[in-house]
């Protein structure tokens, strides 16, 4: 038998053997996949404007998506923002509450039984307590999805588990100090921020601070303009339905695709960032350089001759000069 065929009958058993060993490990993992646990929810968000006093009720429907029973095991979870795209990050720790909190106003979130694609109706009320200072106030309502029969161990484990959330977003009108402040205004490549690129940078990024202690949802324009001074692009900042929000005491970053930076130099950002009802407009400029790699090497090979176009005046002319002296004398 050759060399090759050898080779190939070796590869061949070497096949079969992998894919007898793999077979129960494929099976297993279906069947794993098969029995998981999840839920569906929606809506998924709830903003509300409630009155010291006021009561409000309003419905979700959650939903078994798996082929077995489960129970919907629900808590009530603070979160604060991460500070950057705005996605919350729940506390799982209930005994940990922020001032933000719905402890005292949020009720009818229980534990709910459904069977394989069943879908059910949960009522929540919304109480808010009488004297309750203006301001916001969020929280998410969390279900976790647990096997019938079986229970969470632990705060971990429950986290662990396929879970879904409903954010509640309540604001108490009254006196609320509403406030931002633009923290940053970067161009960026990559999601890389810099003043100076050698690729044209292809987004915005620009950072918000709210100061306030309701609920900021703001919106303006950014304004690039070029090494000509020229308006080369414009858009509109937190236009999305409904709006971002910024937590109080928390920073979010609007992120927006850059367009038309062509010619090297420099350009100018420009935000203008109103609040609230819009009476109030905050205004941030910065700038950055784009100067491509041909043109880099340009300017070196302009540099060089100039440099060497200027020695070889010197040269001509003054070297002359002294050889007629040398001469001369």
């Amino acid at each position: 038998m050759s060399l090759s065929k050898k080779t190939s009958w070796f590869a061949m058993v070497l096949l079969l053997a992998f894919s007898w060993l793999a077979t129960p490990l494929i099976v297993q993992a279906q069947g794993n996949q098969q029995s998981g646990s999840g839920l569906q929810l929606s809506p998924t968000r709830k903003d509300m404007i409630a009155q010291p006093g006021e009561k409000e009720t309003f419905s979700i429907l959650l939903k078994n998506i798996t082929a077995v029973d489960l129970t919907a095991q629900a808590v009530l979870n603070d979160f604060e923002s991460d500070n950057d795209s705005g996605t919350p990050q729940i506390i799982i720790d209930q005994t940990k509450r922020t001032p933000y909190t719905l402890e005292k106003m949020l009720k009818g979130y229980t534990t709910v039984d459904l069977k394989p694609g069943e879908t059910k109706e949960v009522k929540l009320t919304l109480d808010v307590p009488a004297g309750t200072t203006p301001g916001a106030y969020f929280g998410a309502v969390r279900y976790s999805a647990v096997p019938k029969g079986q229970t969470a161990q632990s705060d971990r484990q429950v986290a662990l588990t396929a879970s879904v959330a409903h954010l509640v977003f309540v604001e108490v009108p009254g006196e609320i100090n509403e406030q931002i402040q633009i923290e940053s205004l970067k161009a960026t490549y990559d999601n890389k921020p810099g003043t100076f690129f050698f690729k044209k940078p292809d987004n915005v990024a620009l950072q918000v601070k709210n100061l306030g202690t309701g609920l900021s949802r703001p919106f303006g324009k950014v304004n690039v303009n070029g090494p000509f001074g020229k308006e080369v692009h414009t858009y509109d900042v937190n236009n999305t339905d409904p709006r971002g929000l910024i937590l109080p005491t928390s920073s979010r970053t609007f992120n927006n695709e850059l367009k038309n930076v062509k010619w090297p130099g420099k350009y100018t950002l420009t935000g203008s960032v109103a609040y609230g009802s819009g009476g109030e407009v905050v205004t941030y400029k910065s700038s950055f350089v784009y100067m491509p790699w041909w043109c880099l090497l340009v300017l070196i090979v302009l540099i060089v001759l100039i440099v060497s176009g200027g020695y070889w005046i010197y040269r001509s002319r003054f070297g002359k000069r002294k050889k007629s002296k040398i001469h001369r004398r």
